[in-house]
């Protein structure tokens, strides 16, 4: 049995492809192989443990192709998106062509091919997600009141998504359901932060705790948006895999989408999240420098509730995000990537085009 993985070569894609070779599967990849996201695209396309089919998944060809070159396609993880939130902002029509005409066309295939659609969401979808108040029922989006405050996010909550990224993964939702319908599985997983060995290094749109490891390795303070409050839900790399692992083998019933959650439904603030990464890093901390900024589409808080999916008998997270840190640390300290004045010129760039407050 052969899965095919959209965005395969890239980070979670790796870790998933070698958790469904252990388990006896075939794995091939559908990928672009973007520069954005590979630092090294001929080095992505070596990992990868099978065929790699480079191309676009918005590009209707490429599946016509993808049918001819991969034999035996028994179930579709879709992994394959644009994926910075800051970006998205301003690279509107390339994150709704990739995230939701993507979508789209992945699963035009698995009902062309009557087999089962796993969808990578994201917690995006949420936006500010839940909040609970002694006074009021919950709210979504925004507190209602001084009293409120945040509550993990469940996958019945309604969408609230504040990005043009979180808007294109709540249509790509959408999608997918409208074109599964109750004729093949369909899947569908928010994580929350994914963090771990493997991460891009590179990427300035993406990921803070990459960000806080280019200043470590420059011993600079590490950079702060806002007082650090905020707070986010990280989730090892390896407990992503081993869930989607578990999903491919066990799809819901057609008709019926099974939509989960993924994370720790533990909240981390960035404060504590700089002290882990301070706390992994084999050379002293230069402290932490605030910067009173606030860029469109960042949230205040994120987590997930876990529930549903312990509900399910899906795996449970076997890591916490101290363990998920230092794993990240230690694994990428070695490993090429570019200066922290990256993440400068990033946000920069927003403040150009009227995106920062």
């Amino acid at each position: 049995m052969t899965v095919l993985l959209t965005g395969g070569a890239g980070f979670i894609g790796q870790h998933l492809a070698r958790k469904l070779t252990e388990v006896r599967f075939d794995v091939a990849a559908l990928d672009l192989l973007h520069p954005q996201v590979h630092a090294d695209p001929e080095a992505a396309r070596r990992a990868f443990p099978g065929p790699v089919l480079v191309g676009d998944v918005a590009d209707r060809t490429i599946w016509t192709t993808a049918n001819a070159e991969v034999r035996r396609v028994e179930a579709l993880v879709h992994l394959a998106a644009e994926t910075g939130t800051g970006q998205s902002m301003y690279e509107v029509d390339r994150y709704h062509r990739v995230n939701v005409d993507g979508t789209r066309r992945a699963a035009e295939f698995a009902v062309g091919h009557g087999i089962p659609l796993l969808v990578m969401s994201s917690r995006a979808v949420y936006g500010e997600g839940r909040y609970e108040c002694r006074d009021h029922r919950p709210t979504f989006g925004r507190p209602c009141c001084d009293a409120a405050t945040p509550a993990p996010s469940r996958e019945d909550d309604p969408h609230h998504p504040v990005s043009v990224y979180g808007e294109t993964k709540s249509l790509a939702e959408s999608v997918a359901t409208a074109v599964c319908g109750d004729r093949v599985p369909l899947t569908v997983v928010r994580p929350q932060n994914v963090i771990g060995p493997g991460q891009a290094l590179h990427n300035p749109y993406t990921g803070v705790l990459a960000a806080f490891l280019a200043m470590l390795r420059e011993q600079r303070p590490l950079t702060i948006y806002g007082d650090g409050h905020q707070t986010r839900d990280f989730v090892h790399v390896d407990d992503l895999a081993a869930l989607l692992t578990h999903l491919v083998s066990a799809p819901p019933v057609p008709g019926d989408p099974l939509v989960l959650n993924s994370g720790t439904g533990v909240r981390t603030s960035l404060v504590e999240l700089a002290g882990l990464a301070g706390d992994a890093a084999p050379v002293p901390t230069a402290g932490i420098v605030h910067v009173e900024v606030h860029r469109a589409g960042d949230i205040e808080h994120a987590c997930a509730d876990l529930t549903r999916l312990t509900s399910v008998g899906a795996p449970r997270p076997a890591h916490s995000t101290a363990q998920a840190v230092h794993d990240f640390v230690r694994a990428s300290w070695d490993r090429p990537g570019v200066a922290a004045s990256a993440w400068d010129h990033a946000l920069g760039e927003l403040g150009e085009r009227g995106l920062t407050s």
